[in-house]
């Protein structure tokens, strides 16, 4: 997910400081860490009243889908991400492996092709995280390899980062949020490099990271395209053995935090 040139700049200044308060955080108490400030209050803005320009038409439909669903409450486990976590309520991806998982439990999904650093942390200050009260949060990177590994710009991957989760702490200070490392995205995932930059985010205590992606390969470290297909669309992404896999690790968070 990239930024502008400005935001860009803001993002690296403020980096090292970010990271910093969270490698603070591994070391303090979990009642330490629970004490946040005052819940921000909750704002519902639809689409039509976001900044121009910011969602893609797809995203602003599934954002107020979201807010409804939101405002509703009852929600114990919520996914944030892109392409991948939205494939959850695909018919032809996700959606069977979710209802097993997940159909007894109060869960929503909230992830939406489209989305990027600006439009999620948007939405998430604009009603996507209001109205409930998460046991667990679950968001998954999205490695934009290419352009982390070109440009070398791991500092603004984990400021992007720190900054949604310092969205989450502050709208659901009790959650806890199991940060989900890049898929691949290429046979030769890149995106390796940078999640192990974004592990410095985790603490073991509130932000548990976790990085499944060489599950997404053969033994011998080669394509599986069981898992995952490169092509273009309709069959691009992650498919229903991915989805396995995803509930497979999920699994003893659920035990632990939500049932």
């Amino acid at each position: 997910m990239r930024v502008p040139f400005l935001r860009r700049a803001v993002a690296a200044a403020v980096a090292v400081g970010l990271v910093s308060s969270y490698a603070i955080m591994a070391q303090q108490s979990a009642t330490q860490t629970t004490q946040v400030a005052a819940t921000p209050r909750a704002v519902w803005t639809p689409t039509k009243d976001a900044p121009k320009d910011l969602l893609t038409a797809l995203e602003g439909e599934h954002h107020d889908r979201f807010i409804d669903r939101a405002q509703k409450g009852d929600i114990d486990i919520v996914f944030f991400g892109t392409t991948d976590t939205e494939m959850w309520s695909w018919i032809d991806r996700g959606r069977a492996v979710w209802d097993r998982t997940f159909g007894s439990l109060k869960a929503a999904n909230f992830g939406s092709q489209g989305t990027r650093f600006e439009s999620l942390q948007w939405r998430m200050r604009n009603g996507e995280l209001d109205g409930y009260r998460a046991k667990l949060v679950v968001l998954q990177a999205h490695g934009d390899d290419d352009t982390v590994i070109r440009d070398g710009k791991f500092d603004d991957y984990v400021a992007q980062y720190a900054a949604i989760i310092a969205e989450i702490r502050a709208r659901q200070p009790q959650a806890r949020i199991l940060l989900f490392g890049s898929f691949p995205r290429s046979a030769v995932h890149a995106g390796r490099l940078a999640n192990a930059e974004l592990s410095k985010l985790g603490n073991n205590e509130i932000v548990f990271f976790i990085d499944i992606s060489d599950r997404f390969f053969r033994p011998d470290g080669s394509h599986n395209d069981a898992m995952w297909l490169m092509s273009g669309p309709p069959n691009a992404g992650i498919h229903a053995p991915a989805f396995e896999v995803w509930a497979e690790v999920l699994q003893p968070w659920l035990d632990r935090f939500v049932r």
